[in-house]
């Protein structure tokens, strides 16, 4: 069985955080962890080429992580999607991955699945919880069953950055260089454990 954990990462920072959750899929017997990066269509080169880091980023994340399929998505036993919010939701690049997805609801293929969320943001107020809720509302179109972060996870206790029981989260700054610490990776991989332990409950193994 393998969960699917398909994100968009314009820095790299959503990337350390789909890294975490799929070790904490990893740590499940019997489970693993595909990854796919959701390449950006949408940016025209010349705006990417101007921002060097960005342009860096793109080109490594491209060269690591193999690209989003639909069918690699329709075949996963669960689903963990993650993204850097935009304003309150997930950008462009993911909205787009369930904009394609109308056959995967016509013929019921994500029914009864696990599915879950991770995001980045600035800063705390921006969109830590909104935006993990808005990327569930296309999971529960398509009959999905979601797991969120449960506060047996002694970390939402007491973290003062990032962490929600909506999903994992990570505050990386407005210039996205502070990158997830150890207690928002940590989060992420109790999300990835508890997709896996569900999904291995769910399957009957």
């Amino acid at each position: 069985m393998y969960t699917y954990i398909v994100f968009y990462s314009r820095y790299g920072n959503t990337a350390l955080m789909a890294d975490a959750v799929a070790e904490g899929v990893r740590s499940v017997d019997g489970m693993e962890a595909e990854l796919a990066y959701v390449r950006d269509n949408f940016t025209p080169q010349e705006i990417i080429d101007g921002d060097p880091g960005w342009k860096d980023s793109k080109e490594k994340l491209e060269a690591k992580y193999p690209a989003f399929e639909l069918d690699t998505m329709k075949n996963a036993d669960a689903l963990i999607m993650g993204s850097p919010t935009r304003f309150g939701n997930m950008a462009a690049p993911l909205k787009n991955v369930w904009d394609t997805a109308a056959g995967l609801w016509f013929e019921g293929a994500l029914i009864d699945k696990i599915g879950a969320v991770f995001t980045c943001t600035a800063s705390l107020h921006g969109g830590q919880e909104t935006t993990p809720l808005t990327m569930y509302m296309p999971m529960i179109h398509q009959g999905m069953l979601i797991a969120g972060v449960p506060y047996s996870e002694q970390n939402l206790l007491t973290t003062t950055g990032g962490g929600t029981p909506y999903g994992a989260t990570a505050v990386v700054g407005a210039e996205a260089d502070q990158p997830p610490d150890e207690t928002e990776l940590a989060i992420a991989r109790t999300l990835g454990e508890r997709v896996a332990r569900l999904t291995a409950a769910l399957r009957g193994s």
